[in-house]
């Protein structure tokens, strides 16, 4: 009985062990991803595939991406934001991200094979 007892400990030990490193990984792993995620300075506009579209994300303006298909998209860029304000697709997922303004997130619309890609380096 005391092995019983003793590998029954050992297997809580590690199992409080194991929970304990996925949370601290977690918590440096976020906390990494977060404080080094940049404000937006670019965004690059891609339409299957290939570079259509480079913007400052510090000049307000909009401006209408002809997507694949001939459907298109209307993006709007304001205080260092890009979004879709309109688009042809029929789900509106584009639309519906709402505003992105930090280095690595993207608006993506797949009817119209367009994405965009917030860059926060320089050029």
């Amino acid at each position: 009985m005391k092995g019983n007892d003793e590998s029954h400990v050992r297997k809580r030990n590690d199992a409080v062990l194991a929970m304990i490193l996925i949370a601290l990984a977690i918590v440096f792993g976020g906390g990494y991803y977060w404080m080094h995620r940049a404000p937006a300075l670019w965004a690059e506009i891609k339409v299957n595939g290939e570079l259509v579209k480079t913007l400052d994300l510090s000049k307000n303006q909009e401006v209408t991406i002809p997507g694949a298909g001939g459907g298109e998209n209307r993006l709007a860029v304001e205080n260092g934001t890009i979004w879709c304000v309109e688009a042809s697709c029929p789900d509106k997922v584009c639309v519906h991200q709402g505003k992105q303004s930090r280095d690595g997130e993207q608006i993506v619309c797949l009817p119209n094979r367009m994405v965009v890609k917030v860059i926060g380096s320089e050029k």
